[in-house]
């Protein structure tokens, strides 16, 4: 196939394999009239062919890679195969002990999976599918179809509801792609216990399926000792930790309706554990119970991104020391922290030292239990630092 030819500036050895073309590396092209979303040939400096992409001249990345072979039919076959892949490589190396998939795992995780801008999340008998790029609204209908084909769905519920969409240009879209739409809340049974997800007004595409095993690790730290669990969302760390021998658990989430689930999911799960969930700002909190000299036996912080772009990674930094510090604080000598970051501009070495120079801060030091990432079915592509983004650490403090 022919595609319009688009040069790049010589590049650094580390952009080479990057799955991204940013606006600032574009030499020449596209050709006059070429419509944004259309597919490109893309060569570097001297010419040679470095793969096909589909362009859009609005985004700061202008070109995502769909394949680095230049004499590849981009069709339905293609879509189909790149599918058919991604559930492929989730069979291979996601099933563990039982050999079979998870009642919710993540199917496609966009360039990972050779994908750029896709995100497909399977909760049981139904899909939720992010387009979050322009190149695959083409290809929406093929997509939804490919899905439909191979696994046993009652429906694909669309959640391209996320800010990324406008800056490729496009509007926010929601609702029914194929079958049924999903229930207000769709429950199942995980390990023995009992899950709760809203796919149609939940954050991301209900849960955050990245932090999964992580919960489950968090949760072997348990074992008697008092929870406060931050930035709850509907609590899935807590409900673990309670599951495992939690003498106690208190969850704090700013959202309302989110602790409203939580406890719709503590009931459900029938669970003898003292809970307690608290409707506040996590900043706002921590400042007040060291006002108090409360003290507790562990505490998980799994804030949002502090940080979307490099311009606003210092404020992050910041904020992460002050969670951080004002967490370790709060704990007693022996206690267990369990601290995240999903913000991608940050990365494993240098969170570990904003943690460690937290507890510096408050005057005490930490032992790493364990450090831990994103798991299989959110696979990092190696040539895309980007696709590193979620850092887990279990620790004890003195």
């Amino acid at each position: 196939m022919a595609f319009p030819i688009v040069k790049l500036k010589p590049q650094r050895p580390e952009r080479f394999r990057h799955p991204w073309v940013y606006d600032n590396e574009i030499a020449t092209g596209p050709p006059a009239g070429f419509e944004n979303g259309g597919v490109v040939r893309v060569q570097d400096a001297r010419s040679k062919t470095m793969g096909l992409g589909y362009l859009n001249s609005r985004s700061k990345i202008i070109v995502r890679y769909l394949t680095r072979r230049g004499d590849v039919a981009i069709d339905a076959s293609f879509w189909r195969e790149r599918v058919t892949a991604a559930f492929q490589y989730r069979q291979a190396h996601f099933t563990g002990e039982s050999g079979t998939l998870p009642p919710a795992y993540r199917l496609i995780h966009g360039e990972s999976d050779g994908l750029p801008g896709l995100v497909v999340d399977v909760y049981g008998e139904w899909a939720v599918m992010q387009f979050l790029a322009l190149g695959l609204e083409p290809w929406r209908e093929v997509l939804v179809q490919s899905l439909m084909e191979m696994l046993p769905l009652k429906g694909i519920y669309e959640r391209s509801d996320s800010t990324v969409r406008k800056l490729e240009g496009l509007e926010e879209r929601v609702g029914v792609l194929a079958g049924e739409e999903p229930p207000d809340v769709l429950d199942w049974t995980e390990d023995g216990a009992t899950v709760l997800a809203n796919l149609k007004t939940g954050a991301k595409t209900g849960l955050f399926l990245d932090q999964n095993l992580n919960q489950k690790a968090a949760a072997r730290q348990a074992k008697g000792r008092d929870v406060l669990n931050c930035f709850s969302y509907t609590g899935l760390f807590g409900l673990r930790a309670a599951r495992a021998g939690a003498k106690s658990v208190t969850d704090v989430e700013i959202s309302p309706e989110f602790n409203a689930s939580n406890r719709a999911q503590w009931v459900r799960n029938e669970l003898d554990v003292s809970h307690t969930t608290i409707t506040e700002n996590v900043f706002d909190y921590l400042r007040a119970l060291d006002a108090k000299t409360y003290r507790t036996d562990m505490v998980v912080l799994d804030p949002p991104a502090f940080t979307k772009n490099r311009g606003s990674r210092d404020g992050a930094i910041r904020g992460y020391n002050e969670i951080n510090r004002g967490a370790v604080r709060l704990l007693k000598p022996g206690g267990v922290l369990v601290t995240c970051s999903c913000s991608h501009h940050l990365g494993a070495t240098e969170f570990r030292e904003i943690v460690q120079g937290a507890a510096r801060d408050a005057g005490r030091s930490l032992k790493l239990i364990e450090q831990r990432g994103q798991p299989a079915d959110h696979p990092v592509l190696l040539d895309a630092p980007e696709s590193e983004y979620l850092k887990c650490l279990i620790l004890t403090v003195d």
